[in-house]
């Protein structure tokens, strides 16, 4: 952990004077079974519609009723799960591109990427997220879907142990480096195959 606070220093301080420096996992999910079950009592899982956007803004406060129906209108799916009614988790699935710039590629047809999941800070702890990811994985895999991706940075350590939690395989170590907006390229550290 202290080796994770000096990098997070050494990343802030790079930062101020212009350089960005980005290290990300890339993850494969989906292919390892995991426990789940959600803790939650009237739980329902489903897939959003369009006309769900201002419900989804409750939990995606850095959106915009624009930018959530720009993502529908891309093709983007959004799974949420509703507790009592009221929308207590979702997450996104893009099955045209990993979508990450970092890592951006266009995904083959039995692909997804998997984004932007959150759940309710007062519900944590009911196993939602990861009841929703498997729901999410089931749908998906009844439309052809068999291969999950999705990214965590070296330092967000809730984002690791929730995929750790999925029983997600982190496959490459890679970094996003920016030198003062004029020069980026991204390197892989460490593959993990």
């Amino acid at each position: 952990m202290k080796a994770h606070r000096i990098l997070g220093r050494i990343i802030r301080l790079l930062r101020r004077i212009g350089i960005t420096l980005n290290p990300f996992f890339v993850v494969e999910e989906g292919r390892f079974s995991f426990p789940s079950g959600a803790k939650a009592t009237g739980l329902h899982l489903s897939v959003a519609a369009p006309s769900q956007v201002p419900e989804l803004l409750t939990l995606q406060k850095n959106h915009t009723e624009a930018s959530l129906a720009q993502w529908f209108a891309e093709g983007k799916v959004c799974f949420i799960a509703k507790v009592d009614g009221r929308i207590s988790a979702l997450m996104w699935a893009d099955l045209q591109a990993f979508n990450y710039p970092p890592n951006f590629r266009l995904l083959a047809e039995d692909e997804a990427y998997l984004f932007a999941a959150i759940a309710a800070p007062e519900l944590r702890g009911l196993n939602l997220a990861p009841t929703l990811r498997r729901y999410c994985y089931e749908t998906l895999r009844a439309q052809g879907i068999r291969r999950f991706y999705s990214y965590s940075d070296l330092l967000n350590t809730p984002a690791r142990r929730f995929k750790a939690k999925l029983n997600a395989k982190e496959t490459a170590l890679r970094v996003h480096i920016d030198l003062w907006g004029l020069w980026a390229a991204n390197f892989t550290l460490r593959s993990y195959h």
